[in-house]
């Protein structure tokens, strides 16, 4: 009698991951607990999925740009939300979020898991980033102090303090100089309190010494943990900051019937350059900062996603072609009525 042989059922491990790689998001997450190489790659995993996420001070929305019908979904907050919503920062799909008396909470939405960071909001301004050499992600945060210098003169500093995912503590970083006035954050219409993530550097707008008016823009370098200071474009003042085509962008409302981008050159001088001029529609109300008109992401074809904020008149949003200099309409189903700001981020596995 012929015995049987054996078959071999193992199936190579790349071939596993490139048949798992093509499950969505939610499939993925089932299969984590398969096994630790299931597990490990799952959470290593990064999805190329762009969404729009919008917030007020009570609500967060998210928007799947590759859905079959675009629009605005009501995301279930699992925290309690007693106060509001002061700001959110996204980095490899997790949301860290600042709430008003409760601190800090980071969260997956896509695992539905999340963690409370500090049960304090007295730090208004923040950034949050992944440091890749730990496989840490960290959250930087500044408190405005005011204190007597050995003079008996009052002195008015940000310090700024870093906490660890790792060990789950804070721990100050440095006493900034007196020269940083005001801190603001990422916004589009509104100061908000988180920094821009780009390229491994946050950004915030700020006010620069010794005159309150000046506006500049602070850095941190999150590989080497240390701060700079980045004077604006010459007199430009009434700007926000924001992440367009992967670049650092300045948008500056101005008083021309336009509103301009301006990015950082590549190389040694790195001055800041105009790239794109957004010109205002003339069926939109032309108001003295050009605000009636916020540009939010840029998407494919290098096209940007504008939203017109008018009164008495419904949330609406324009598609921008720099080449062409034209707008289409983009209609979006179910977005929140009241003014809103928004992120860009994409999905991932990974646990707060």
């Amino acid at each position: 009698m012929e015995s049987k042989k054996k078959r071999n059922l193992h199936i190579p491990d790349d071939i596993i991951f490139n048949i798992l790689r093509r499950f969505p998001p939610k499939s993925l997450a089932r299969f984590k607990c398969v096994c630790k190489s299931w597990q490990s790659f799952a959470n290593q995993h990064k999805y190329r999925n762009q969404n729009l996420l919008l917030f007020s001070s009570k609500t967060i929305q998210s928007i799947d740009f590759e859905a079959d019908e675009i629009k605005a979904v009501d995301l279930d907050i699992p925290f309690k939300v007693s106060n509001r919503l002061l700001g959110i920062a996204s980095c490899n799909g997790l949301l860290c979020i600042l709430t008003e008396r409760k601190g800090f909470v980071i969260w997956n939405p896509l695992i539905e898991r999340y963690k409370r960071v500090s049960n304090t909001s007295e730090y208004k301004n923040f950034g949050f980033w992944y440091d890749h050499s730990t496989e840490n992600y960290k959250i930087v945060r500044f408190k405005f102090m005011r204190f007597l210098d050995p003079n008996s003169e009052i002195q008015q500093r940000y310090s700024a303090e870093i906490y660890s995912q790792k060990s789950n503590s804070w721990q100050q970083k440095e006493i900034l100089p007196w020269q940083i006035f005001r801190i603001f954050g990422y916004s589009n219409l509104g100061d908000s309190p988180f920094g821009v993530l780009v390229n491994e550097t946050l950004y915030w707008k700020m006010n620069y010494s010794p005159l309150a008016t000046n506006r500049a823009v602070l850095c941190f370098d999150t590989l080497i943990e240390k701060f700079d200071v980045i004077m604006s474009p010459h007199n430009v003042h009434v700007f926000d900051l924001g992440v367009f085509m992967g670049h650092l962008c300045l948008v500056e409302y101005n008083t021309a019937g336009h509103i301009d981008m301006w990015t950082r050159e590549i190389g040694k001088n790195q001055n800041w350059i105009k790239f794109i001029n957004i010109a205002i529609p003339p069926f939109v109300r032309k108001s003295f900062f050009h605000y009636d008109l916020v540009p939010i992401c840029s998407m494919k074809e290098d096209e940007i996603l504008v939203n017109v904020r008018q009164l008495l008149t419904p949330l609406e949003f324009l598609l921008y072609n720099p080449e062409a200099k034209t707008y289409k309409k983009f209609h979006i189903c179910n977005t929140m009525k009241h003014l809103f700001k928004g992120i860009i981020y994409s999905d991932s596995l990974v646990s707060p």
